[in-house]
């Protein structure tokens, strides 16, 4: 299966931690992504007999803070304007990003005072934690598969 990297993103949205669903954040409830609250994350329909958390470099953040993409981000001339090496409206753009979304507020710093204001503070090791524990409790721990592929 290969995984886009805006369906990555999507993933990535969930505060690190990531239920494979029936959706990803924009189809939550045929939503507007700009609409979409940290409840309707948290607030899915379990489907099938397992589930998949996964976590991906936490970077050691052990507290929850707020996120901000940088402004400008410096690389080879070459690279400028390439995935990997786009950040604002141009990354908005190239992937399609609705304004004042969960995804938006993740991936630009656009907006993000208000942003911030809306979404709060993601990660850190006891948010993760609760999330974790919420999920075995709720799903069965037997049910629930957890992976980190971080380097930290």
């Amino acid at each position: 299966m290969e995984v886009s990297r805006r369906d990555f993103l999507h993933l990535a949205a969930a505060l690190g931690l990531v239920s494979v669903t029936n959706g990803f954040a924009t189809t939550i409830s045929s939503k507007n992504p700009a609409d979409i609250t940290y409840k309707d994350i948290m607030d899915f329909k379990a489907t099938g007999n397992v589930t998949l958390l996964h976590i991906c470099d936490m970077h050691a953040h052990i507290k929850p803070m707020y996120w901000r993409e940088p402004s400008t981000l410096i690389s080879a001339p070459e690279l400028n304007g390439t995935p990997g090496f786009l950040c604002g409206e141009a990354f908005s753009k190239y992937y399609g990003l609705e304004p004042s979304s969960l995804d938006a507020y993740f991936d630009t710093h656009m907006d993000f005072e208000a942003l911030a204001k809306k979404f709060g503070k993601m990660g850190g090791i006891a948010h993760m934690k609760t999330m974790v524990d919420h999920i075995k409790k709720a799903r069965g721990a037997e049910k629930v598969l957890f992976m980190d592929s971080g380097d930290t």
